[in-house]
């Protein structure tokens, strides 16, 4: 047994963190079986500053104790990584991204997706994306630009998604012929007869053609870049937390994306009976690029470069959420802070599943 000085306002369940101990009841028993009478602690904050914790050996003894009684607050992944299964990423979505400059709102944008999951094939699962009911500050738009390229998108939709095991995106394509979408949009054309929606529909048919150019234009979208990719496989290395790791999000519209240094924590349960496993995501921007670079298509990222007063200063922060049942993805909602000029620009995107199959 040793003796702990308690925090201003530090709680049972932050103790437990440090101490490594599962369940904050068994902490509080341990304390109450050996401080004096007079000491005792009750409620969830500890408002003495003394406090009696076990010692290292101790707190294994009491864990084998918590999950032999299946009373853990925590659900750790035997090697460190959850088994996600990516085909019950099937599902409907409800998907929306909200601006705001300093606090004020300035458009929320909000879509539909469906991923139907077509089959498993040389190691990967491979969907049908669709998205659809694009609203901005939650109204449907009736303007011609908003019409003409809904239009245009479900004349392209579905297209199909591989992925592998590792959760990255292989391969984005096309399920129906380009001549046969050419031929779609040569269609909507009769409904739009000035300049700029030939052009636009021009632009869109030269898309098409180029199944590189398919692939890059779906692929590089923060939707995927939330549903897929390395936050998947990054193992719990410290009790509750990852190792720091570097991920691309292309926060910044018409930009290149931004890459991040991010760490993951798995959090404690809400109670016993929580149904849902919750991981925190938090990163700062370690790209030595200016906000300007990014909008530059020959301006790469050097991983060696050191960033400077002019690089991007910007934060993310997610928390996903999944059923503890089968790891079924519910909810992502993540924000990102960027300071420019002693203004804040921030984004908040949230995903959430429409209706649970699972």
């Amino acid at each position: 047994m040793m003796t702990y000085t308690v925090k201003s306002g530090q709680t049972l369940a932050e103790l437990c963190e440090e101490l490594h101990l599962e369940n904050p009841e068994y902490l509080r028993d341990f304390h109450n079986k050996n401080c004096p009478p007079a000491e005792c602690c009750e409620g969830d904050i500890i408002l003495k500053t003394r406090f009696f914790i076990p010692t290292a050996q101790q707190v294994a003894e009491i864990n084998q104790e918590i999950r032999k009684n299946n009373e853990s607050f925590y659900d750790f992944p035997d090697d460190g990584i959850f088994p996600w299964t990516y085909k019950l990423r099937e599902g409907t979505y409800n998907i929306s991204q909200t601006t705001y400059f300093n606090d004020e709102i300035i458009n929320i944008y909000q879509q539909k997706i469906r991923l139907n999951f077509e089959e498993a094939k040389d190691n990967c699962c491979i969907f049908l994306f669709t998205a659809f009911d694009f609203r901005k500050n939650e109204e449907t738009s009736d303007s011609k630009a908003s019409t003409l390229a809904t239009m245009c998108l479900e004349s392209i939709y579905p297209i199909r998604m591989t992925v592998n095991s590792q959760g990255e995106i292989q391969n984005i394509e096309l399920t129906k012929k380009a001549k046969q979408i050419s031929s779609e949009l040569e269609t909507i054309k009769q409904f739009f007869e000035d300049d700029f929606s030939s052009d636009y529909i021009r632009k869109m048919k030269k898309i098409v053609e180029d199944p590189k150019e398919i692939s890059r234009k779906f692929k590089n979208t923060l939707l995927n870049s939330f549903l897929f990719g390395s936050f998947y496989q990054t193992k719990l290395e410290n009790w509750t937390t990852s190792q720091t790791y570097n991920h691309f999000y292309p926060w910044v519209s018409d930009a290149q994306p931004v890459c991040f240094e991010l760490q993951n924590t798995l959090c404690i349960k809400e109670n016993l009976n929580d149904d849902f496993l919750k991981i925190r995501q938090k990163g700062i921007s370690c790209d030595y690029r200016s906000l300007e670079d990014l909008f530059l298509a020959d301006s790469e990222y050097e991983k060696d470069s050191s960033s400077d007063e002019n690089s991007i200063d910007c934060e993310h922060f997610a928390e996903y959420v999944f059923s503890r049942k089968n790891h079924s993805l519910q909810r992502i909602e993540a924000t990102f802070l960027n300071f420019v000029n002693q203004n804040i620009e921030k984004e908040i995107f949230l995903l959430e599943r429409a209706i649970d199959n699972f």
